[in-house]
């Protein structure tokens, strides 16, 4: 019969260092935790980002027009396939003629990929999303396909994109909570995040140069804001799409056609941060049992939940260690699973 040591000595030592990684986590917790309030938006949907837990959904599942905040996937798949994103690239006759929200690109000029993904992410230029399409599919339609099949992989399903840039086609359409997903995947890239997170950018030199505020207020509200970004037409209505960085944790929200944007989007974000938790514990690789027959048993990956703060008290972690069925789970009072993790031999 195998015999298993825990190379930690009891679980409550494991439990603490989870807890110290978080900051909030160590904060006094109030009695009572507040109901996160009902927006007026056609939809909404609150998810932290690393662990894509839901936290909050209303008709977050529902196909809706989201204007320009389809620029978050047009950026995705440009930074995902843009090779050199500071070469130079000449601007088309029909991405110059691209109307409504626009950087007034000329026929001619030469920007760089990220001279253009400023102009779109930052100002919401029309025109610079249609020049991306251009420059990295050789046409928009094609990188529109792309756009589609990127959002399938990434599991957004309800995803059907019919241009680059958000303006109103019946056909073009998302949920707020797939958004909030390719959202968090883009909030991983840091030239996106510098980007979003940017109240203002520069942009292109000589004649080219261009100076731009972002059009999403929210970045003025509260320091914890790092972006992402707003989008309006008449079909979708006032949209926004906002990350809020509290501690370890990345608390993302999307609006669909919200009569308050700025004021519910930044509700929701700051009663995430108040009644929520990220327990992060990067233990991935890491030695965590031994067996006297097999040696260590290795971490496949790093534990993290979402919790409620008031939870806090009841966690505890469980072992189970069986030949063949090893894994370490954090589980809740009610005996609840919020996060586990298998453990395999070293020599696997």
């Amino acid at each position: 019969m195998l015999r298993y040591r825990l190379i930690f000595a009891c679980n409550l030592l494991v439990l603490a260092a989870l807890l110290l990684v978080t900051p909030t986590a160590a904060a006094e917790q109030p009695e009572a935790q507040a109901e996160i309030a009902m927006p007026r938006a056609a939809a909404a949907v609150l998810i932290e980002a690393h662990t894509g837990e839901l936290i909050f959904g209303l008709n977050e599942e529902s196909a809706l027009p989201p204007a320009s905040t389809t620029k978050i996937l047009t950026a995705l798949l440009a930074l995902d396939m843009g090779a050199d994103m500071e070469r130079l690239h000449t601007i088309s006759a029909e991405a110059a003629a691209v109307e409504e929200s626009s950087l007034y690109l000329r026929q001619g000029e030469q920007l760089s990929l990220t001279d253009l993904l400023k102009g779109a992410l930052v100002h919401s230029g029309n025109d610079a999303c249609y020049a991306i399409g251009e420059i990295i599919a050789g046409s928009e339609r094609l990188f529109v396909h792309w756009m589609n099949m990127k959002a399938a992989v990434l599991g957004a399903d309800s995803v059907q994109m019919t241009n680059t840039n958000g303006l109103p086609d019946p056909q073009h359409q998302m949920s707020a909570a797939d958004l909030a997903r390719l959202a968090a995947f883009a909030m991983q890239d840091e030239t996106f995040a510098a980007i979003v997170g940017s109240k203002t950018v520069e942009l292109g030199q000589g004649a080219s140069y261009r100076y731009y505020q972002n059009t999403n207020k929210l970045l003025w509200s509260d320091e914890h804001i790092v972006g992402i970004k707003t989008g309006t037409t008449d079909a979708a209505g006032p949209c926004l799409a906002a990350a809020y960085q509290d501690g370890a944790a990345l608390y993302i929200s999307v609006l669909f056609n919200s009569p308050d944007r700025y004021g519910e989007s930044l509700a929701l974000l700051r009663s995430a941060a108040d009644e929520y938790v990220l327990i992060y514990w990067p233990c991935r690789g890491k030695a965590l049992a031994y067996t006297e027959e097999d040696g260590l048993l290795l971490a496949q990956h790093d534990l993290q939940a979402v919790i409620r703060r008031d939870q806090l008290g009841s966690l505890r972690l469980v072992w189970r260690l069986a030949a063949g069925q090893n894994s370490l789970s954090l589980v809740d009072a009610a005996g609840q699973t919020l996060a586990d993790c298998d453990l395999a031999l070293a020599n696997n």
